[in-house]
């Protein structure tokens, strides 16, 4: 993982992708509040000794604009960062603008009553 580096991370409720997430961060060595998913925040910012860390969750955005409005889009080109995306998926015409802004690891998890299953691509 280096900075410019983006996560988009895809699955449906309750496969484990905050739960991912919050041991990403660990690896980094995010010092990490214990307050659960970031579906109460659009975004969480940490800092980690290969530099800054956002992670966004993409369910709460009710509009395009509300990206613009959040200043998301500035998290994509006005500094270094790693950027793990819950939920991009929801707004295709913006990921596929950011596309181009870092290296692209395209995550899913999917589970079933016994496992859970992370797949991913690098781009």
């Amino acid at each position: 993982m280096i900075l410019g580096d983006r996560i988009f991370l895809e699955g449906p409720r309750g496969a484990g992708k905050t739960t991912f997430v919050r041991y990403l961060l660990e690896s980094l060595q995010v010092d990490q509040p214990p307050q659960g998913s970031p579906t109460f925040a659009i975004a969480h910012e940490y800092t980690c000794g290969l530099g800054g860390v956002v992670h966004i969750d993409y369910d709460r955005i009710r509009s395009l604009q509300e990206i613009y409005d959040a200043g998301i889009y500035a998290y994509y080109y006005e500094r270094p960062l790693i950027i793990i995306s819950e939920w991009i998926s929801l707004w295709p015409d913006f990921r596929d603008h950011i596309l181009k802004t870092g290296r692209i690891w395209q995550c899913t998890i999917s589970f079933d009553e016994e496992n859970r299953l992370l797949k991913y691509a690098l781009s």
